[in-house]
């Protein structure tokens, strides 16, 4: 009898990459290098702004957050404030421990993420992590964002396999449209209300996840 084949699907802010600082931090810090103070309006702004502007699929979010904050009176200049922010998350990116190495001992790797594309890339290959996929679908490949069905059916397509594991942080856009399709499921957090099939509290501790067993050992 063959064995059947598993494709592994991972999520990546908070899966396969986490952040220090977070959000609060890395907006402060962008804020330094521009030379501006970050105001608690401008904070509030940007995650708004970000939103409105990438449901549209029109332009990178990451320049309507920061319309978003000089329109409270941030004095930025939009694109160029963009390019300060992500230039400052990517320097606050961090991959966790043991999450090369499983990428690396599996055959079948998507990256599905409600992130934006040029970013989401940057991040995998700023870290060497792209090597190890096959394939990512971001929010702006398919022009929707999870939990929908796009970027599911356009991962698995991509990334053929009789059977599918999927891995993130966030039940609603992660763990439960995954188990609708009749995917295992492995939930990165605290609260998975009861629908993962595994559940871990931080990335690092993916390796020893059940889901994983069997994979090809590590060849050093």
């Amino acid at each position: 009898m063959e064995d059947v084949t598993t494709g592994y699907l991972f999520d990546l802010d908070e899966t396969l990459v986490t952040y220090e600082p977070e959000v609060p931090g890395i907006f402060r810090n962008a804020c330094g290098k521009a030379g501006v103070e970050p105001t608690e309006a401008a904070t509030e702004a940007i995650g708004e702004g970000y939103v409105e502007t990438f449901v549209e699929f029109e332009e990178s979010p990451y320049v309507g957050a920061a319309r978003a904050a000089r329109d409270t009176g941030l004095e930025v200049d939009p694109e160029s404030f963009a390019d300060t922010y992500v230039e400052t998350e990517l320097e606050a990116t961090r991959v966790p421990d043991g999450v090369p190495e499983l990428l690396s001992s599996l055959e079948r790797v998507g990256v599905v993420t409600n992130g934006y594309g040029p970013v989401q890339r940057r991040k995998l290959s700023a870290f060497g992590l792209d090597g190890h996929v096959n394939a990512v679908v971001c929010a702006d490949d398919v022009g929707a964002f999870k939990p929908a069905d796009e970027p599911f059916d356009a991962v698995t397509d991509a990334v053929a396999a009789e059977e599918y594991v999927m891995v993130g942080d966030n039940v609603d856009y992660d763990i439960r449209p995954a188990a609708e399709r009749g995917y295992r499921t492995v939930f990165v957090g605290e609260d998975d209300a009861g629908l993962a099939d595994h559940r871990v509290d931080h990335p690092s501790e993916l390796p020893g996840v059940d889901a994983f067993r069997g994979r090809r050992p590590n060849v050093d």
